[in-house]
């Protein structure tokens, strides 16, 4: 197991066992975090050769950024493009928390940029990563790392506590966004995976406000969702999972 550069309370551990979550505040630090926000509002504008599959991008046909290219949501692996985002990606403090929470010797899974554009509202809805990843339980986690402010209206993580316990996937049910969300690559809608609403009781929902550099670390079983984007202004944040080696 690696040495502990982040030390995570017993409190930290407790919850995140017990409830499928915790929240580490200010794990990425000021620099880090105005780095990878600035790369994203270049990404934004079209400052980039990448390959389309890397994006994930609101209707090309009602949404253009100012140099008439399409509008990211969603950047897949930057990680593996720039060093910008390795740095948080593989943060030292980021994989001893990794650590701990998972129990033994970690690697990076995968990462994922998010960008909550200012003209949608950009809500997700409650799913279980390991739906999408089938991810072993007990193996996996992931963290939420926010770039801006985040709150209520501004694309707060909602966390359904103890969620995980059965470490069993609930069914989920697909959807289509509204804008829809199409792949950069192949220009086509697609959906997404959300857990049918009568399965869902808000009044256990536990909401997280968090500052730049904060980060939200939960079970690829635990429930999850964001909140709208009503904020008028882009909002950003930065999703990275890590599994046990072996």
């Amino acid at each position: 197991m690696s040495q502990p550069g982040c030390l995570l309370s017993e409190e930290q551990l407790r919850q995140y066992r017990e409830e499928g979550y915790t929240v580490v505040r200010g794990l990425v630090g000021p620099e880090e975090v105005a780095k990878v926000r600035a790369r994203l509002m270049g990404l934004l504008e079209g400052e980039h050769d990448w390959s389309g599959r890397h994006f994930q991008v609101l209707d090309p046909s009602r949404y253009r950024n100012a140099r008439g290219g399409t509008v990211p949501i969603g950047v897949q692996q930057p990680a593996e493009r720039e060093e910008v985002f390795r740095e948080v990606a593989d943060h030292p403090d980021l994989q001893s928390a990794m650590s701990q929470l998972l129990g033994g010797p970690v690697r990076r899974f995968t990462n994922q940029a998010l960008i909550k554009n200012a003209q949608v509202d950009g809500q997700s809805f409650y799913h279980q990563d390991s739906y999408y990843w089938r991810v072993e339980p007990e193996r996996g986690c992931n963290t939420w790392i926010a770039l801006d402010h985040v709150d209520r209206e501004a694309i707060a993580l909602g966390i359904m506590p103890g969620s995980h316990r059965s470490w069993t996937l609930t069914q989920h049910e697909q959807y289509f966004d509204e804008p829809t969300f199409h792949s950069a690559e192949t220009g086509k809608a697609f959906q997404r995976w959300r857990i049918p609403f009568y399965r869902v009781d808000y009044s256990r929902e536990v909401l997280l406000p968090m500052s730049p550099g904060d980060a939200a670390f939960f079970t690829n079983f635990t429930w999850h969702r964001a909140e709208c984007n009503r904020s008028g202004e882009h909002k950003c944040a930065y999703a990275i999972a890590y599994v046990l080696e072996g």
